[in-house]
């Protein structure tokens, strides 16, 4: 089956963020600084007028890659009853075309370490020692991935 990938408004992809990214943390919001950066997009998937699928990407120097060109991805959310069924590789495919495009030449993310497997999954690498993400008290590490 194929996804259609669109740009969306942070409006359309908060409720989904909040309920995938917050469950079982002791944040309730899901507000990035990054949200407001001029060069973001906000990538999502919609299913009979629901988001059921979301990323956030802006260019941001990765901080185990210096001075190569790099764009983060943050934000990645699939609906919990959609995880499984290619929501997050399309996801991941259409970011790696948008930094690629956008003159990148790595994207990069703090992966949640419950996470990891889709992320190595999706042609990322682990890179550096993991750390606990401030938000949500959750272990987290650096991935990284060549465009």
């Amino acid at each position: 089956m194929t996804h259609q990938v669109v740009a969306l408004g942070i409006d359309d992809i908060m409720a989904l963020r909040v309920r995938v990214l917050r469950q079982g943390t002791p944040t309730t919001h899901c507000n990035y600084p990054e949200d407001n950066y001029p060069d973001v997009v906000h990538l999502g998937i919609v299913d009979s007028g629901d988001v059921i699928a979301t990323s956030t990407w802006f260019a941001k120097p990765c901080p185990e890659r210096d001075g190569v060109a790099s764009m983060q991805l943050k934000g990645m959310a699939v609906d919990t009853s959609r995880q499984i069924g290619g929501l997050g590789r399309a996801i991941i495919d259409a970011g790696i075309t948008h930094a690629r495009s956008h003159g990148a030449q790595l994207v990069w993310a703090r992966a949640r370490d419950s996470a990891l497997d889709f992320y190595l999954k999706c042609g990322f690498d682990i890179a550096g020692e993991g750390f606990i993400d401030e938000p949500t008290g959750m272990p987290h590490h650096i991935v990284v991935r060549p465009v």
